[in-house]
């Protein structure tokens, strides 16, 4: 793995398991769930499920057609609900390319303001959302 695996640090992973046991979510780290020849960077996740609705807190390095930035780190949230035929989602960036260290500086207000609009998607909000999106693809 590259540079990023000696940035998340003991000080960062306390504040995002704080976060998640306020929320009786999950941090994971790294996609721990992938085959490892496919874990090529390092990324930290909260997970959880409120009224049916998946929703996540996501801080990851820079997704770009040549592979994974890790000059630049996104900070966001998503939300989604699939059901049968039902496909919904949602989702946002707070923060993005930006310096790991600048995410890292503000981590506790991003994660408050990340929950603060997670809490606001209901089923409804979620459907909302997810027919703006659509549009886009219009």
């Amino acid at each position: 793995m590259g540079n990023a695996m000696k940035r998340f640090t003991e000080e960062i992973d306390l504040k995002l398991r704080t976060m998640a046991n306020k929320m009786n979510a999950k941090v994971s780290k790294d996609r721990s769930e992938y085959p490892q020849a496919l874990v090529t960077f390092e990324e930290r996740r909260i997970d959880w499920i409120e009224d049916n609705i998946n929703k996540a807190i996501i801080f990851q390095p820079n997704f770009e057609s040549k592979g994974v930035n890790e000059e630049k780190w996104n900070f966001g949230v998503a939300a989604w609900f699939f059901e049968g035929t039902t496909d919904l989602r949602f989702s946002e960036e707070l923060v993005k390319e930006q310096h790991f260290e600048s995410i890292a500086n503000q981590l506790d207000k991003l994660l408050t303001d990340a929950a603060g609009r997670l809490s606001k998607i209901n089923m409804i909000e979620l459907d909302r959302l997810n027919n703006e999106r659509l549009k886009l693809y219009k």
